[in-house]
């Protein structure tokens, strides 16, 4: 019993602890944001002047400054995940009419995605009706995964999102034919800061996981190399009547 009470004092110590570093962290990402972006602007203002280089030297400055201008980049949007991933807003649920709000986002996205040889489409399930949602965070949260098949879906492949009825619970399905995910790399995509990609922050998914947990839901996801990659997620459905007068 005193084993327990002490585990038990030791775990919230432990969250206190993890709590004050994370405002901690928020804080200096946010006081080092202004000061990158001066640097980011005035590297703007500099490379304006080497536009057209005239010597090797020249040339040799430029193709410097355009690193260095990269990267600043590169960690300003770091920063600017990093904050929106620890500071973002408690979800403010209100009931919609879910398979309608998806259905339109689909028909936004799909220009872009047949741009590149990708059909995108959208199978709404029956009985989802009204469900207690955060619009704003959940769309945000969509997107992400639609840029993420986008990017491993080739020419030709597609893109599937789809909704079904589970019990108490409303999945959303995420499905791409793309390249699909080695076990290692499937262990840790929801790791903070861990990315396959060049340009990536690994902020994403761990982002779209804080989003449906915080909506009393779960984040799943299905791999297998060659064949594709499906994620679900799983929220709370809303009770019989719910809703009325939403938007």
């Amino acid at each position: 019993m005193a084993t327990s009470a002490r585990e038990e004092r030791l775990a919230r110590i432990r969250t206190q602890r993890l709590a004050q570093l994370g405002t901690l962290l928020a804080g200096f990402a946010h006081e080092v944001r202004n000061p990158l972006s001066t640097i980011g602007l005035n590297l703007q203002l500099v490379l304006e002047e080497f536009r057209e280089p005239e010597s090797p030297r020249d040339k040799r400055t430029q193709k410097r400054l355009s690193t260095v201008e990269g990267e600043v980049r590169r960690l300003q949007k770091i920063l600017e995940e990093f904050l929106g991933f620890a500071r973002a807003p408690e979800p403010k649920l209100a009931p919609v009419d879910l398979n309608a709000r998806l259905e339109a986002l689909v028909q936004f996205q799909e220009p872009e995605f047949r741009d590149l040889g990708i059909t995108l489409r959208f199978y709404p399930g029956a009985d989802i009706g009204l469900v207690p949602v955060d619009w704003d965070h959940l769309q945000a949260a969509i997107v992400n995964l639609l840029r993420n098949a986008k990017e491993a879906t080739p020419a030709g492949g597609e893109v599937l999102v789809s909704t079904v009825r589970e019990g108490a619970q409303v999945a959303i399905r995420v499905t791409d034919t793309g390249s699909g995910m080695p076990p290692d790399v499937q262990a840790r995509v929801f790791e903070p800061f861990f990315s396959t990609k060049r340009a990536g922050t690994g902020l994403g998914l761990p982002t779209v996981r804080r989003v449906v947990e915080e909506h009393g839901g779960t984040l799943t996801l299905q791999s297998e190399p060659g064949k594709g990659t499906q994620f679900s997620m799983r929220l709370p459905a809303g009770r019989n009547g719910e809703g009325e007068g939403a938007a």
